[in-house]
């Protein structure tokens, strides 16, 4: 999301002490490295290029970590967690590299608000596109009850709003990002949206997002996975 416009990685940040040994799970663009201070460390499968800042950045996978057992205090992870496979062994991995009783968080997607859509340009674009790209990920990671079957315990998912009204591009920018719409789709959605909203000065666009926390404990033997019986 474009700067000035993602709160979301404002609570990762203030949710991590000053200081800690901290990993950003997915990192990207080593945007939130950054920002978590210099005992962050980025783990992404494909890195961005040149880390801005002299960032930390390792390439790896989360399903296999290159790091030691309790090398961090703390993980986060900003719109990534919902798109791992075989979230079951991204979680052993991170209870293996965080300390027992440190915290894993993460922003996950939601969607539009629930609102009134109005003339929300997110409820328009859904109405439009044809989201037939890949169903990434596993639905556990997006629930509470699923992260309750992958963590344990009681993670605290907490509702985030957040106003991304733009210019039409700012706004396309997010809503053409979706990994589910297709590319040859695209340019007939954002014809069609240019048309109601390309004049505009302002696009209204209001999204929901959720921050979840859990405590990373050692796993239970014999535990079953309630979404799996």
């Amino acid at each position: 999301m474009r700067p000035g416009a993602a709160p979301t990685y404002d609570h990762l940040v203030r949710a991590v002490p000053s200081g800690a040994r901290v990993l950003d799970l997915g990192c990207g663009d080593a945007y939130l490295v950054t920002r978590l201070g210099p005992r962050a460390v980025g783990l992404d499968l494909a890195p961005a290029p040149g880390p801005p800042g002299g960032a930390a950045v390792v390439q790896g996978r989360a399903q296999a970590m290159p790091f030691r057992d309790g090398a961090f205090d703390a993980c986060v992870c900003h719109l990534a967690f919902m798109l791992f496979d075989d979230l079951d062994q991204v979680v052993r991995e991170l209870r293996r590299v965080v300390v027992p009783g440190g915290r894993f968080l993460a922003v996950l997607g939601g969607g539009p608000t629930a609102a009134d859509p109005g003339d929300d340009a997110f409820h328009r674009f859904l109405a439009l596109a044809p989201l037939r790209g890949p169903a990434l990920g596993d639905r556990r990671a997006t629930s509470e009850a699923g992260w309750r079957a992958l963590f344990g315990g009681a993670p605290c998912f907490s509702r985030l709003e957040v106003d991304l009204t733009g210019t039409f591009d700012q706004v396309w920018q997010f809503l053409g990002s979706s990994y589910q719409l297709d590319d040859d789709d695209a340019p007939a959605v954002r014809a069609e949206l240019g048309a109601r909203y390309g004049a505009c000065a302002r696009v209204p666009c209001r999204v929901v997002f959720w921050l979840a926390e859990a405590t990373l404990v050692p796993e239970i033997a014999g535990r079953i996975d309630p979404l799996r019986r």
